[in-house]
């Protein structure tokens, strides 16, 4: 569905990503692992179509880029909640499913917006709720669309146990789907449980790639505990 060829991005002469290789095929959930700097937000960024690589390339499947902005077909969740401050959580819900072109969405809205405790605040700005709120609904935003392909950069950050277990259900829900889903994390138990396929990176460059019938949880770890010793 995905794949990029030697694809590599350089901010201010520092190499992001160095010349990567990568294939994501359709209906695979792929979990990315690798410490901070290691360009894993930059590549989820070139993945979803918001960021263009300094060279290589990007290509998607036919019906991905049929209609040329291919970003139509994807959810993306980063660092940053990316809402609307001044509207209404319903409004700011209403505006992206008009975004993805869906319609007759009352239940769909109302459901995931229970789900996510925030229901009663339908109605309230944004900018009244607290840190949490807001990013249970920028949570809440990716799953109200019926998106080809999800990509989140660590999810789990900044909810609390309650409601990371309901993110952690919801993409649970994508995987039992085969919705294609490209998830970062460092929590290396969730994300070991809901990948397919496991992508390690360090320091811009893709050290592996490997199903799970290839690699255990350990190895994962001991991978980590490698990198944190001294000189590498």
């Amino acid at each position: 569905m995905i794949k990029l060829l030697k694809v590599g991005k350089v901010y201010h002469s520092r190499p992001a990503l160095k010349r990567v290789d990568l294939g994501i095929e359709n209906g695979t959930m792929l979990t990315i692992f690798g410490p901070n700097g290691a360009g894993k937000t930059t590549l989820l960024k070139i993945l979803a179509g918001i960021m263009s690589p300094s060279e290589g390339r990007v290509i998607y499947s036919p019906e991905l880029s049929r209609h040329g902005d291919v970003r139509g077909s994807i959810s993306y969740l980063g660092h940053k909640n990316s809402l609307y401050n001044e509207l209404t959580v319903l409004e700011n819900i209403n505006f992206v499913f008009r975004l993805f072109g869906r319609k007759n969405g009352k239940e769909a809205i109302e459901m995931t917006l229970r789900e996510f405790g925030l229901w009663e605040r339908r109605r309230d700005p944004v900018r009244e709720l607290s840190q949490g709120m807001k990013r249970r609904l920028a949570v809440a935003k990716g799953f109200i669309t019926d998106s080809r392909i999800f990509i989140f950069d660590e999810p789990f950050t900044g909810l609390d146990l309650r409601w990371r277990d309901t993110m952690l259900s919801r993409i649970r829900e994508l995987k039992a789907k085969r919705k294609t889903t490209i998830i970062c994390t460092h929590l290396l138990e969730e994300g070991y449980e809901l990948g397919d396929i496991f992508a390690f990176f360090h320091r811009g460059s893709l050290l592996f790639l490997k199903r799970r019938d290839e690699i255990g949880l350990d190895e994962i770890k001991e991978r980590f505990r490698l990198l944190e010793e001294p000189g590498r």
